[in-house]
């Protein structure tokens, strides 16, 4: 197989330009080429290698029975029912621009943005939508949605879990910006009662009473937002949610303004921003969290997505026979090297035997190859939210630190082979990373800085692995071409069912899950 790529970084890191040509010798799957740009000044990081692809910084999963791989985007692009959503909507480059009606979508209260291509779309102008379109509320773009010209008019549409902070805040959206969706009528349980909204204090911002006002919306909304039933305290927990994203318990970024704190007015609350969309305020953490939780019917209902009681992994397969003395011997894994490597607790003790059978490691799915040709990934599972992945997605910089972008396609065995064209960095700072990781490697750091992922260093030239360096090379910089060649050896079976244990099956939520050496 053969494809071509080409990653441009810059920002804190440099802008560099890979020319990839991806060359196998063996299967497609699990690697990933990784380029990575990091500051000068930022601490030493190393890669590390599974099923690996041309990076940038991405999380894939280790193993040294993975064999390296390249990494490219190996995010599900073939059944992401239930996918792990790390980089939210707003942490791509997005454009306010419309890919339906070609008209600019920036001022629009109900869009949501392509999660390849990054236009935002206006919810009304999506095909799959059509027939729940007026349901969807106002500042709701909590969806896993990729638009008609990135799936060939096949459009994705899911909903992602939501919690109960996105609940109360997509409700305050909608009672600010939204005068018919407030709540009217009797209260014939008087379970809402209490001053309500609107309100206005002298600070331009419009409060609501957060019993008569958000309770209530919540009430009528309920199947909007969830399938679960109610639970016995759910306006406590929605009251809770304003108070911990109070601007007092958040001064520098608080969600929502206290009427209380204010103007001594029990129990109102505005929002902080009412034109800042609810899913701008998500942490990196929580965008790691966020999964894809229910699809939907005709009707706009939501229909929740299978998941597995057993974190979407299978049991390894043990294998009671003992191996004859002319049996291949199993390779190292990923994480358990010579050299430079996570200790087993207790190495070197009489508790190091049963230490090293005890090893195992944090790691995420390995996902199917999409269709066609290799490019950057801008899939959550590859590219760090800060990364910048051009229109060609060949071209990839960052300007916020160390970080890692990985291709879209992996590979398991065979000879690989890619290009990079670097390009002149962003700032005077600027240095890269370049080389290759498997889908467990950290997006938020550089190539090389865990066991997940190999580099080398632009300047000084430095390779890196598990945050160890060494001197190697000479040093690179902008109009250089930098060629990466790996070679990864055929598996046995017992490696090729391992790799097969470990990958993502559609349906399944994304998450990671603790490997254990077999």
């Amino acid at each position: 197989m053969q494809s071509s790529e080409a990653l441009q970084s810059a920002g804190v890191v440099p802008q560099a330009q890979l020319s990839e040509t991806l060359q196998s010798a063996g299967g497609v799957s699990q690697a990933q080429l990784s380029e990575t740009l990091l500051p000068l000044s930022g601490p030493l990081n190393s890669d590390a290698t599974e099923t690996i692809a041309p990076a940038a910084a991405t999380p894939k999963q280790a193993d040294a029975n993975d064999s390296g791989t390249m990494h490219v985007d190996n995010s599900s692009e073939n059944g992401e029912d239930v996918v792990m959503k790390d980089k939210l909507l707003p942490k791509m480059k997005q454009v306010s621009k419309c890919s339906y009606c070609e008209n600019n979508s920036g001022e629009s209260l109900k869009t949501v943005p392509c999660l390849e291509c990054g236009s935002r779309c206006h919810i009304d102008c999506i095909n799959c939508t059509a027939k729940f379109k007026h349901k969807i509320l106002l500042g709701d773009d909590f969806f896993h949605f990729k638009c008609h010209k990135c799936t060939d008019g096949n459009e994705r549409f899911r909903r992602y879990h939501l919690s109960w902070v996105d609940v109360v805040h997509i409700t305050l959206f909608n009672l600010t910006h939204n005068p018919a969706a407030r709540p009217s009528g009797a209260d014939p349980s008087n379970q809402f009662g209490g001053e309500h909204g609107p309100q206005e204090y002298g600070d331009s911002r419009v409060y609501f009473h957060y019993k008569a006002d958000v309770a209530r919306f919540i009430d009528q909304h309920w199947a909007y937002f969830w399938t679960k039933a109610r639970g016995e305290t759910w306006i406590n927990s929605a009251s809770s949610a304003l108070s911990t994203n109070s601007t007092e318990n958040v001064p520098e970024d608080g969600r929502f303004e206290s009427g209380k704190a204010k103007y001594n007015k029990n129990g109102m609350w505005a929002l902080t921003d009412d034109l800042r969309f609810p899913s701008s305020y998500d942490s990196l953490q929580q965008q790691k969290t966020r999964t894809i939780m229910y699809t939907f019917a005709e009707d706009g209902s939501l229909i929740e997505l299978r998941t597995q009681a057993t974190n979407g992994r299978r049991k390894r397969r043990t294998d009671a026979t003992p191996k004859t003395a002319g049996s291949r011997a199993k390779k190292p894994r990923a994480g358990a090297h010579s050299g430079n490597d996570y200790a087993s607790p207790g190495a070197g003790s009489k508790r190091g035997a049963r230490a090293r059978r005890a090893w195992s490691i944090g790691m995420w799915p390995d996902i199917d190859n999409p269709q066609g040709p290799a490019h950057m990934s801008r899939e959550e599972t590859h590219a760090a939210a800060q990364y910048v992945i051009e229109s060609d997605r060949l071209t990839v910089w960052n300007d916020k630190g160390y970080r890692m972008a990985k291709a879209s396609h992996g590979v398991e065995t065979g000879a690989w082979y890619f290009e990079a064209q670097i390009l002149p960095g962003v700032r005077p700072e600027a240095n890269l990373r370049i080389g290759w990781s498997q889908i467990s490697g950290e997006l938020q750091a550089p190539c090389g800085y865990d066991v997940f992922s190999y580099s080398m260093r632009a300047s000084p030239c430095t390779r890196f692995h598990a945050a160890i360096g060494s001197h190697y090379g000479v040093e690179f910089g902008p109009g250089d071409t930098i060629g990466v060649l790996m070679y990864l050896p055929e598996l046995d079976n017992d490696e090729r069912q391992d790799l097969a244990d470990r990958k993502w099956r559609p349906g399944e939520r994304y998450r990671q899950f603790t490997y254990s050496r077999p």
